[in-house]
């Protein structure tokens, strides 16, 4: 049977709901096709009275006020939260009993998704509506209020089933509060209402105990008083039951029979509700009431959001008049609850996936914080992140505000790309945390020969299902992550120990340049090993010091001498002394460039050690790749991509095939609980029925034990398996790491050290250039006569002088070397002239080649100290 209206046309049996005052109906537009609801008032004429006015109300059930108060509210009204007016038009009825004219259509828009009520009551939704639908719900329904208000107006009729959903082509929600047919406009200077409206469950107690007749006398408290008065912010408490029963999925206070079918019951809850309880339920016949102060374990809202939730419930369901909270503290509460941004991470080291709420000018840091306590770190340990498996540095040093944070993310994060935050940290000894997978307890059947009963008990075992199929589902993606993650903190691990072997490598490569110094010394040694040495006559000077040919020779001449360098090197308090005259007495069968090769060699032997120390961290990381990646230097491949990592366990691909049976038993539950479904509907029941009845309740029993068995003795144990195989894996990698630590100490150690002899090769440098330069101003050697004076030799004094200046003497003269003439009568005197220039000659030759290879040999030292620098300063 069809009805329409002038433009819409309907079918009676596409009802959407129906209330007190109305029927609603799927209805069409004759023209577009456009999808409409009508809302089908019955009143008295087509035509409007004076607002509020009615004539005959009770005996012609005309609603004619309240279709006239919802129309010029939503005509008023132009908020996407709130359905939109479309038409006011008089039904066309072929019925005889509806005169023509009798019932007009209030043409609204049409929300695809039914109303807040269709969604609680799927099974899914049983136990309350996960996070971001609980979030929507809440948005969407606060800032309807909050316009509302604005313009003057309250609801009093707030529940499930006047919140429609509205679905896009693009997927997106909306939820739009409707049936504004008893809200009531503020006139200036009011501050209450007197009028009995509202839904049972929903309104304040005040207005509950107005309502319920008297136990005694069987009459409305209004019918014993001229005026009752309600304060305008008793609409807020069916706010408060509304956000309840999405985050739970229940009423807040209920008795055992149910809210309707035993008031006494409930009466008695809403007048003994302790102040700051949420909820007061009655388990069993004639209990005691459980009170409440928080939401139930049950609850799928984060920790965060349960704790601002319940702070808020409290101010909302609070029963005396003196401590209700006002419109003007509700909307600020909401607006910063609102302002929060979430944020989903998953805390690998727990295995727990949480929802953080920030403010937008908090430090990310604060996440951070969030993580350590939830860990318990009592060390301030290092977190790394990833996103969509990719690494997601923070930085910690330049922390970013959350909002910058959230912006820079490539798409925002939700239950299903939560930020991944892991730790080489394992949890502690001794520490007894596991997941965990949370089982409600189903409430009996109230009356087990109540059709009704028995199909709400069924439909609270679906909901069980989905409940719980809901926390595996979820672990099985966590354990998913931890594989990926896995395999991503090997390759993390694997580039760290890369990275210090190519560091320590490049160490090595600058001791290497080193050890080119002792090559080149070495052949020059070659070089200069076959020249003559003058072993008698005259002997050279170098530190001013007349050492005669007969008196060179060194008290311990099994010792290197002292004239050389490497005390500026071994001992440089020592160096004055040094130079002493005494102690500048040296072998005459040593040559100079054999001198300074000599102290080249003590500093060769001191960096020995460190170079010994850095090749055995070379050979500690190499074990460490071998042992771990089988050797293998690059990055891991597709051919053995998973090695040592979670992939490997078998566990996980159990897990994921008991996933699937879980598909097949809600598909038995559900065939049960349609059966219970379609008996409800039965206006009679036989004994066939009865027994069938029966029969499929055991049943369901004995599935519902099948399942929590299912749920907690083999799903639960593989899973906290899973986990502690998780947390054996990452303490061997911390182990591993704190062996990376200790090698890197040792690393740095050395690299210190090397730091320390580059600047004593600048030292070495320089020594070496002073002598060779003090080589090179050496002069002809003077023919020994009696007629000339003895040369007096002056002492060098060592100054720190740049490469390129020249040794210069306390006069600022250039310094050269002199021989000392010898005595007449002296043993090493000769007494021809031709002797002593042939010898005098030899001597030139050898110290020009000696000062020639030295020099070649300074070139080089330069080249190497250059490239020392260069390799340092990359690294």
């Amino acid at each position: 049977m069809c009805e329409e209206t002038h433009n819409y046309l309907w079918a009676t049996q596409d009802i959407l709901g129906h209330g007190a005052t109305s029927q609603v109906y799927k209805a069409y537009n004759k023209s577009t096709g456009e999808l409409v609801a009508a809302k089908v008032y019955q009143v008295s004429s087509n035509q409007r009275a004076p607002h509020g006015g009615h004539q005959n109300y009770a005996r012609e059930k005309d609603f004619r006020p309240i279709l006239d108060r919802e129309m010029d509210i939503l005509k008023a009204a132009d908020h996407e939260n709130i359905v939109r007016y479309i038409a006011l038009e008089p039904v066309i009825s072929s019925d005889s009993t509806h005169a023509s004219g009798s019932r007009e259509a209030l043409l609204i828009e049409y929300c695809n998704g039914g109303s807040l009520h269709n969604v609680l009551e799927l099974p899914e939704n049983r136990y309350g509506l996960m996070e971001d639908d609980f979030m929507l719900v809440f948005k969407h329904l606060t800032n309807a209020l909050k316009y509302l208000h604005d313009k003057n107006t309250i609801h009093r009729d707030i529940k499930p089933d006047n919140i429609m959903l509205s679905i896009n082509i693009n997927g997106e929600r909306t939820y739009k509060l409707a049936d504004l047919g008893v809200a009531r406009l503020i006139n200036e200077g009011e501050n209450a209402f007197t009028s009995l409206v509202g839904t049972e469950e929903y309104i304040h107690p005040d207005l509950y105990r107005a309502a319920v007749r008297d136990n005694k006398t069987n009459v409305l408290r209004t019918a014993l008083q001229t005026r009752v008065d309600f304060p305008f912010e008793v609409d807020l408490w069916s706010l408060g039951v509304t956000l309840y029963q999405c985050a739970t999925g229940e009423l807040p206070f209920q008795p055992f029979a149910g809210t309707r079918k035993d008031r006494t019951v409930m009466k008695r809850i809403l007048d003994s509700k302790p102040t700051g309880c949420i909820s007061g339920v009655e388990n069993t016949p004639g209990g005691e009431i459980q009170w409440s102060k928080t939401l139930p374990a049950s609850c799928r809202l984060s920790p965060n959001l349960k704790h601002r939730l319940e702070t808020l419930l409290q101010r909302l369901l609070e029963s005396e008049r003196s401590k209700l909270m006002t419109f003007r503290e509700f909307f600020t509460e909401t607006d910063r609850i609102l302002n929060l941004i979430p944020i989903y991470y998953l805390n690998l080291k727990l295995f727990k996936l949480s929802c953080g709420y920030f403010e937008p000018s908090q430090s990310i840091t604060k996440l951070y914080d969030e993580l350590q306590q939830q860990n318990g770190d009592e060390n301030n340990e290092d977190y790394y992140c990833l996103f969509q498996n990719v690494p997601y540095p923070i930085s910690k040093s330049k922390p970013m505000s959350i909002r910058t944070f959230c912006e820079q993310l490539p798409i925002p994060t939700s239950r299903e790309t939560p930020l991944v935050f892991y730790t080489f940290s394992p949890i502690k000894n001794g520490d007894s945390h596991s997941p965990k997978v949370h089982i409600p307890d189903v409430k009996p059947i109230r009356q087990y020969n109540d059709v009704a009963a028995a199909c709400e008990w069924s439909k609270d075992i679906v909901g069980l299902f989905f409940y719980v199929k809901t926390q595996l589902i979820e672990y099985q993606h966590i354990l998913q992550t931890a594989q990926c993650s896995t395999t991503i903190m090997q390759q993390h691990l694997k580039s760290k120990l890369l990275e210090f072997l190519c560091s320590i490598r490049s160490k090595l490569i600058v001791f290497r340049a080193i050890e080119e110094l002792k090559n080149i010394l070495d052949q020059i040694d070659n070089n200069t090993s076959g020249q003559v040495t003058p072993t008698s006559g005259l002997s050279l000077n170098y530190n001013g010091t007349n050492v005669s040919g007969g008196r060179g020779h060194s008290a311990n001449s099994g010792e290197t001498p002292a004239i050389g360098f490497s005390h500026l090197l071994n001992n440089p308090a020592s160096a004055d002394s040094s130079l002493s005259p005494v102690s500048g007495r040296r072998q005459s069968s040593t040559s100079p460039m054999q001198l300074i090769q000599q102290s080249i060699r003590i500093y060769l032997r001191s960096y020995l050690q460190p170079y010994e120390q850095l090749k055995k961290c070379e050979q500690d990381i190499l074990q460490m790749i071998e042992k771990e990646f089988g050797g293998q230097l690059g990055m891991i491949d597709d051919k053995q991509p998973y090695v040592n990592t979670l992939w490997l366990s078998h566990r996980t691909k159990t897990y994921s095939s008991w996933i699937h049976r879980i598909d097949k038993q809600l598909k038995d539950l559900n065939d049960l609980h349609e059966s219970f479904r379609k008996d409800r509907l039965l206006s009679t029941y036989n004994r066939l029925q009865s027994d069938s009845h029966f029969r499929r309740r055991k049943n369901l029993e004995q599935l519902h034990d099948k399942y929590v068995r299912f749920a907690t003795d083999e799903c639960y144990p593989n899973l906290v398996q899973i986990f502690h195989d998780y947390n054996e894996w990452i303490k061997q990698r911390s182990n591993m790491i704190r062996d990376f630590e200790r090698i890197q100490q040792s690393y740095d150690k050395q690299c210190e050290d090397i730091m320390n002899y580059v600047e004593m090769i600048d030292n070495l440098r320089t020594v070496v250039y002073k002598n060779i330069r003090e080589l090179t101003g050496t002069p002809t050697f003077p023919i020994p006569d009696d007629h000339y004076p003895p040369a007096i030799s002056a002492p060098v004094r060592h100054e720190r002088t740049s490469s390129n200046d020249p040794i210069t003497t306390n006069n600022n003269r250039p310094y050269h070397i002199h021989q000392q003439t010898t005595q007449p009568g002296g043993e090493d005197d000769d007494t021809g002239d031709n002797p002593n220039k042939t010898f005098i000659n030899k001597i030139r030759g050898t110290t020009k080649k000696t000062i020639q290879h030295a020099e070649e040999g300074l070139n080089k030292l330069d080249g190497v100290i250059k490239q020392l620098r260069t390799n340092i300063q990359k690294k």
